[in-house]
């Protein structure tokens, strides 16, 4: 056997396409329906390069056709693995600036850095194929780019039978590291990259008050998942931007009954964080414990006593606890394969399972819990003003955006509208009101 095959009787890769992301590549080992990661390494003993291999713990699919969490952690190991630019050198060399933006803007400054590297990976495997197919004489310089390339890159993705919007993300990919190199002079220009073509209308998913029920009572009923909770519960009282609650420090940023959602000494950028004022319903929840306001609880056992405890520790992302809290509410559906059949995993024996069960993925995302904010207040009659200051859409004249929050009257109404929310919650759940028993679990009074 060659060195550095994997040596597995379920291996089946030969002839296959791999999903690639630089020197990593995803291998599926179907005997135990489990992902890897795979890479080379070169040996220290006279044997040649060898295959490391890193179990993700993560089944389904097939291995053309790897599952989005497989690839997700891909694009994290990749991200993980890299080594930062020793200086900002001129480069030319298309690839090598996708690289070089992952690293030194998407991974410390964007919100999800995964979404852009799975956007990167499926440029390199495109300029792969155009180099067998003879268009391109080698790794695409910056020259190398035009309308034309990016056409086929779109007819491409067509044919894999990805939506216009996932296509305009990877787009994106490639443009905004072009323009970012050419703002920092590290190309003499950023040639024009044009959008997808037939994009289609947004799907916007939006939960109705039973489904928000549902989700908070899923959210609370695991003590792994009630930091779903806590944020489900800030979002639907603000209608803030999803990274905005993530990075909300209480003790820093919830002062005189209001919630600044930009941190002191943060700028400002185009995605503005609003002040919006602690509705009824949230404020005990706010005074809960100190610090970060979403904290996920890892559970520990005593080694001496075997009594469980748990450790509150901030998180930066919450999109796989918060799927699979859609998944427990029952908000979701059977996920379907790149050829849009439904997804079946195999039975789990230790379970007691004897037949296949399906994949099921949530509807929807955290940012949903803001679509579905602003649509309630439109529903409720929240003038349209309160609800954008809200969300932290600029409005008119610059005294009205630096000292509205100063009135009293500010967001009066967007509150109201937010408590006869919550009031219409509490017909279906209690799951939102903090009681005595709630804050025990804590273990804080309040």
């Amino acid at each position: 056997m060659p060195a550095g095959q994997p040596r597995s009787r379920a291996t089946k890769n030969v002839g296959s396409k791999r999903h690639e992301l630089g020197a990593y590549w995803l291998w599926y080992r179907a005997d135990r329906d489990d992902w890897a990661i795979c890479w080379y390494v070169d040996g220290t003993d006279g044997r040649g390069r060898r295959t490391c291999r890193k179990s993700l713990g993560i089944g389904g699919g097939n291995t053309g056709q790897p599952p989005k969490a497989a690839q997700d952690a891909l694009a994290e190991h990749y991200l993980s693995n890299q080594k930062p630019v020793e200086a900002p050198i001129a480069q030319v060399y298309v690839e090598k600036l996708m690289a070089d933006w992952l690293i030194e803007h998407a991974q410390p400054n964007l919100a999800d850095p995964v979404r852009y590297a799975n956007g990167v990976a499926h440029w390199l495997q495109f300029f792969a194929e155009e180099r067998s197919a003879g268009r391109l004489s080698g790794p695409p310089t910056v020259a190398d780019i035009n309308s034309a390339l990016v056409e086929r890159f779109h007819a491409w993705r067509v044919q894999q039978g990805v939506s216009g919007h996932t296509i305009a993300r990877d787009t994106a990919a490639l443009r905004q590291p072009l323009n970012w190199a050419w703002k920092r002079n590290m190309i003499a220009s950023a040639p024009f990259v044009p959008d997808v073509k037939n994009k289609g209308e947004p799907r916007d998913v939006v939960y109705s008050v039973e489904q928000v029920a549902q989700l908070l009572e899923a959210a609370w009923s695991l003590r792994d998942r009630q930091h779903i909770h806590m944020f489900a519960m800030i979002m639907l009282s603000t209608n803030a931007r999803v990274e905005a609650v993530l990075d909300l420090d209480k003790d820093k940023q919830v002062r005189d009954g209001l919630i600044h959602f930009n941190a002191p000494g943060r700028q400002q950028t185009k995605k503005r964080r609003s002040i919006v004022p602690i509705c009824p319903t949230l404020a005990p929840w706010l005074e809960l414990y100190q610090g970060r306001a979403i904290q996920w609880q890892k559970r520990h056992v005593d080694r001496d006593t075997g009594e469980p405890w748990f450790e509150y520790l901030p998180t930066d992302s919450i999109k796989n606890a918060f799927n699979k809290t859609l998944v427990a509410a029952g908000i979701c559906q059977q996920a379907l394969d790149g050829d849009g059949k439904p997804v079946w995993l195999p039975p789990r024996h230790k379970l007691g399972e004897t037949v296949p069960r399906p994949k099921l993925i949530g509807l929807g995302s955290p940012n949903t819990l803001r679509h579905t904010t602003s649509t309630e207040m439109h529903r409720r009659g929240v003038p349209e003003a309160q609800i954008e200051t809200a969300a932290g859409h600029r409005g008119t004249g610059t005294n009205n955006r630096h000292y509205r929050h100063l009135r009293p009257e500010y967001l009066t109404q967007f509150i109201d509208g937010v408590e006869s929310f919550w009031a219409d919650v509490g017909k279906l759940t209690k799951a939102h009101l903090l009681d005595h028993n709630r804050a025990k679990i804590f273990h804080l009074m309040v």
